[in-house]
């Protein structure tokens, strides 16, 4: 393939007209027609204007040599989706694993739980660099609503328990204002969440 059966591939690729390259181009169609067909050839200026336009090498161009291959912005940005979507999936199967370690007295299970949240938060900022994009809205939620349940919960049992060596609450009252307290409190924080996350868009 030589300079004008590239030029025409491009072109075509692109879904413009002669016409429309012309402009593009600041020539005439017959000038791009010409090319094409092989009868004359761009002069430099006009190499390096068509490869900007078409996003190639002017090496490319006139010699057909292809630079070092790079993910392909589609290709980087399909690995983007797939990282955004297994964030949360990672982020909630850290807390679940936290949670259980929790129950079954078991630090290790609960320590690899946080650190299994920590993977699913750099899946999305990893996404983040691949696609250079903030990430779809529902990703950075729910890794916000998973991340915050167990810290909410901790505060909230520190809380009760300070309230009790102050003798506060006698310790029947603390468990009931705990099971009434929690949940209207991590909503608020998802809410602010929610706005927050939203604000930034």
């Amino acid at each position: 393939m030589n300079t004008a059966q590239r030029l025409q591939q491009l072109r075509k690729e692109k879904g413009m007209s002669q016409e429309e390259l012309a402009e593009r181009l600041g020539v005439s169609r017959q000038a791009v027609s010409k090319w094409e067909s092989g009868q004359s050839s761009p002069d430099v200026e006009k190499i390096v204007a068509a490869s900007e336009l078409f996003g190639v090498t002017t090496d490319w161009l006139l010699k057909g040599v292809r630079p070092a291959e790079e993910p392909a912005p589609a290709r980087r940005k399909l690995a983007g989706r797939i990282l955004f979507a297994a964030s949360p999936a990672l982020v909630a199967a850290g807390l679940m694993l936290a949670v259980a370690g929790e129950w079954e007295g078991s630090s290790f299970v609960s320590c690899a739980g946080l650190i299994v949240q920590v993977a699913g938060v750099a899946l999305y900022f990893i996404g983040r660099t691949l696609t250079g994009e903030k990430g779809p809205f529902w990703a950075a939620w729910l890794d916000v609503a998973c991340l915050t349940f167990l810290p909410v919960r901790f505060l909230m049992r520190r809380g009760i328990f300070l309230a009790l060596v102050a003798g506060v609450l006698p310790f029947e009252a603390a468990k009931i204002v705990h099971s009434l307290l929690y949940w209207p409190v991590y909503l608020v924080v998802l809410a602010a969440g929610f706005f927050l996350l939203r604000k930034r868009k």
